[in-house]
Formats: structure tokens, C-alpha cells, sequence
């Protein structure tokens, strides 16, 4: 049964949502998706956040053949904002949260998603049983970390086991030889995803977008440490760093930096990395999405 946004706003405020399951709808870029809301989860995407990255799509998809590699779906705002921007793109998801990979079937299903594809696992330099690390109650939450002491001070509401995998031991089954584009978010996980897609990173030179969350200090020395064996995979690869620039869900710009640096500011946590062979196409791309872009 469809309901409207207010509907649900209003069953969300009175603490109904939770109790019912209900459809509902966005736009984005022009394209109309359905929505399931199950137990809650899925409301946010109804206000989707983050618009600026169907906007940095639009950039990097026309120069990047291949598959788009999502590693942390959660519950597929990446997708939706790709599918928004080419249904002809072959996606494949990574998602070790049960939870979420429910979720995220039930929209591919509703809006007849071809060539997608979920993989209920996590990706990281080992082939092993884990634990995924919560921070809030929400069973979809998008904090969540494979990393148990990313965020010191703050409590861990529970953590579920989950299986992790080195993307060697499965290449082959899922063909991911020909990545165009690796999309990574996984709160803190980052240099060992990296390093496990290092065969795939080198063979295809896929550009890479993900989230590295602030150090804040220099005193957090553990994020310091792994941030720069980032940068040193990034120079040893022949990539070249840019951070992304957004105001207002918006993109603005994004610029190449030397380094990601010691800095506190959640709004300049994106990041693009390209490798120098694309560096003319990507330039190109940007030049014509965004005016403020200087190569």
C-alpha cells in the first residue's frame, strides 16, 4: 500500500512507523523509485541525503567501463543514486549486515533492477569470521564498523558476527576483473578493503570513491597510522587524491590535494581517487559538470 511522506512523517513521530510495513516513493535525477519502509528501515531514504553524489556519478560513470563495485550498501542509497544516473551500469554490492541485504532485495525487487547484484558479506585482507560493531539501536545502522576500537569513547550497543572475505577468494565466482568504478564506505574499514582489491585496483585502474573519516588530532594515532598507509597504496598505485567539495547537498568542486591531512571537518571526508592515466578524462568530465573546477 502506498502512502505519502506526511503519512509516514506522521506515523514515524507517533512511533507507529516500526509496527507496519508500507511503501512509498522518491525522485531522483527525474527518475521515480518505490521506497520500502519494513520495521522503519528505509524511511531515510524517502529524504535522501547526500544528492551531491549523483552528481559526482554523472562525472566519473561516462569514463569509467566496467562494473560499479559497492562495498557497503547498507540500505542503497549508492544504488538508487547510480540506477538514477544509467540503469545499464552492472552493479555489484557488498553488505555483510543481514539486516540491510533484506532490505536493499526487497527495493531491487519493487523496482525491477537489472544487472544488480548483493553479496552478504563484508570485504577485507582476510578470509574470516568477524563482528560488525554497532553504535546505535537502528538494526540498519549506517555507523556500524568491522573496526572495534574506530571510535573510542563512544558506546557499542552490540555487535553481531559476520563474515569477512578476501575478494582473491571469491574474484572469480563474481567476476570482478573488469571494475570500473569501487565505491567504498565502510566506517573505518577502509585500508583493508583497499588492500584486498589491490589485483583487481592495479589490472583495471578503476576510480575510486570513498570515505576516510577525519583523524581530529594527531593524538589518534591508531586513524593517523592507517590513513597514511592509504596514501601510500594511493602513490604506490599511481593514483592521484582529490577531496570533494559540497555545500548545501550540492556538489561544488573537487580538487586534488597531496594529502588528506590531520583536520576535523565531517563535511570534507569524500574523496575520488583516480589513477594519473584517467587524470585528462576525469578533468574533462569535471570541467563540463562544474564551473568552479579549475585542472
Amino acid at each position: 500500500m502506498n502512502m505519502n511522506k506526511l503519512v509516514m512523517r506522521i506515523l514515524n513521530k507517533l512511533n507507529l512507523l516500526e509496527k507496519v510495513n508500507l511503501i512509498g516513493s522518491i525522485t531522483l535525477n527525474n527518475k521515480r523509485f518505490s521506497i520500502p519502509v519494513v520495521g522503519k528501515m528505509g524511511f531515510l531514504n524517502l529524504w535522501m541525503s547526500e544528492q551531491w553524489m549523483i552528481e559526482l556519478l554523472e562525472i566519473v560513470t561516462p569514463i569509467s567501463n566496467g562494473t560499479f563495485i559497492d562495498v557497503g550498501v547498507n540500505t542503497g542509497q549508492t544504488l538508487l543514486k547510480l540506477k538514477s544516473v544509467s540503469t545499464n551500469i552492472k552493479y555489484i554490492g557488498f553488505e555483510p549486515n543481514p539486516t540491510c541485504i533484506y532490505y536493499v532485495n526487497e527495493l531491487i525487487r519493487l523496482n525491477d533492477l537489472r544487472d544488480t547484484e548483493l553479496v552478504p558479506v563484508g570485504i577485507s585482507s582476510e578470509t574470516k569470521v568477524g563482528k560488525l560493531f554497532f553504535y546505535d539501536k537502528s538494526m540498519s545502522d549506517s555507523s556500524a564498523s568491522t573496526i572495534e576500537d574506530f571510535r573510542p569513547g563512544e558506546k557499542i550497543e552490540r555487535a553481531e558476527y559476520i563474515p569477512l572475505y578476501d575478494i582473491n577468494s571469491i574474484n572469480e565466482t563474481l567476476d570482478l576483473n573488469s571494475a570500473g568504478i569501487i565505491k567504498i564506505d565502510v566506517e573505518g574499514g577502509e585500508l583493508e578493503v583497499l588492500m584486498s582489491f589491490e589485483a583487481n585496483i592495479l589490472n583495471s585502474k578503476p576510480i575510486l570513491l570513498l570515505e576516510i573519516l577525519p583523524v581530529y588530532k594527531i593524538e589518534n594515532s591508531r586513524r593517523l597510522q592507517r590513513q597514511n598507509k592509504i596514501e601510500q597504496l594511493f602513490s604506490d598505485w599511481g593514483y592521484s587524491i582529490h577531496r570533494v567539495d559540497k555545500k548545501n547537498e550540492q556538489l561544488i568542486n573537487v580538487h586534488e590535494i597531496k594529502e588528506i591531512g590531520i583536520h576535523g571537518d565531517l563535511n570534507s571526508c569524500e574523496y575520488v581517487a583516480v589513477p594519473k592515466i584517467k587524470l585528462d578524462e576525469f578533468r574533462k568530465s569535471c570541467l563540463k559538470k562544474l564551473p568552479a573546477f579549475t585542472s
